[in-house]
C-alpha cells in the first residue's frame, strides 16, 4: 500500500504503531530520533508518524523543517504526544501537523486517523 515513516524513540511505541501499521497492509521505516528521520525522507513516504518528544531534535522542529522544504511540506504528518493539554495540542498544529493523536495511543482512533490521511 503506502510507506510510512514512523519516528519514536520508545520501542514499545514503535512496535505498536508499525504492527498496526504493517497489519493495514503498510510498509513501515522507522527511526529512533529526527536526525535519523532525515535520512529516511527520500524517497518521501505517504505518511510521517511524529512523537513529540524526542533526543536531539524534536518532533515538533522536524515538522516545521518539513513544512519549510518545498520538496516535502506536502506530506501528511500525524504527531503522537502523552502530552495532552490543550495548548500541547494547538502547539502541534501550529508547526504543521496534519493530524495529532494523545498517548497512549487508541488503536481504533488510530485506525481512523489513518485511513483519513492516507486516502
Amino acid at each position: 500500500m503506502a510507506t510510512v515513516l514512523v519516528v519514536e524513540d520508545d520501542e514499545s511505541s514503535c512496535e505498536l504503531v508499525t504492527a498496526l501499521l504493517e497489519r493495514s497492509g503498510h510498509e513501515v521505516v522507522s527511526a529512533p530520533s529526527a536526525e535519523a528521520a532525515e535520512d529516511l525522507l527520500d524517497p518521501l513516504p505517504a505518511l510521517v508518524v511524529i512523537d513529540v518528544r524526542l533526543p536531539g531534535l524534536d518532533g515538533l522542529a522536524l515538522t516545521r523543517k518539513l513544512r519549510a522544504d518545498p520538496a516535502r511540506a506536502s506530506v501528511p504528518i500525524l504527531v503522537m504526544s502523552a502530552y495532552a493539554r490543550q495548548e500541547d495540542r494547538a502547539e502541534a498544529f501550529q508547526a504543521g501537523c496534519t493530524a495529532w493523536l494523545a498517548k497512549p495511543i487508541d488503536t481504533r482512533v488510530f485506525a481512523r486517523t489513518l485511513s483519513l490521511l492516507l486516502k
